[in-house]
């Protein structure tokens, strides 16, 4: 992939465990600008969706890149590709979507970009760090 210089491109993906009661959930991206890796995170809760994650560290990587960026999201995770788009009384993660709307304002650009998951190193890097942070979630039972 030919990145331009000066976008954000935020590689975000998770990871859910439906085989425990506490269902966890994880997301974790990579950010690159220019070529360089710019900023890691990672996030994991107890009875929730990967997807509820993934919108959850967009919200906080539209929160802490400065004012006026542009961002592309690039994900395997489909879902999120209405993170823009108003949500409905049937909208799943509504709350989320209605914070993804928000914060979009603060940037000159975002958007999503669906990738595929086994050409992208940095995508499977963002499924494996949510994975241990799932885990490591799942020993911290609060």
């Amino acid at each position: 992939m030919t990145q331009k210089a000066n976008i954000y491109y935020a590689w975000i993906g998770g990871s859910c465990d439906y085989g425990h009661k506490e269902r966890a959930g994880a997301a974790a991206v990579v950010i690159e600008r220019n070529g360089d890796i710019v900023m890691k995170d990672v996030i994991a809760d107890l009875h929730t969706t990967e997807f509820r994650m993934i919108l959850t560290l967009m919200v906080k990587v539209m929160q802490e890149l400065p004012e006026g960026s542009d961002i592309v999201f690039l994900t395997n995770a489909a879902y999120i590709q209405n993170f823009d788009k108003a949500p409905t009384a049937k909208s799943a993660n509504a709350d989320l979507i209605a914070q993804c709307i928000e914060f979009k304002k603060r940037h000159h650009s975002a958007m999503v970009s669906i990738v595929k998951y086994h050409k992208s190193p940095l995508l499977i890097e963002t499924h494996d760090a949510s994975t241990e942070a799932m885990k490591e979630r799942r020993k911290i039972k609060i």
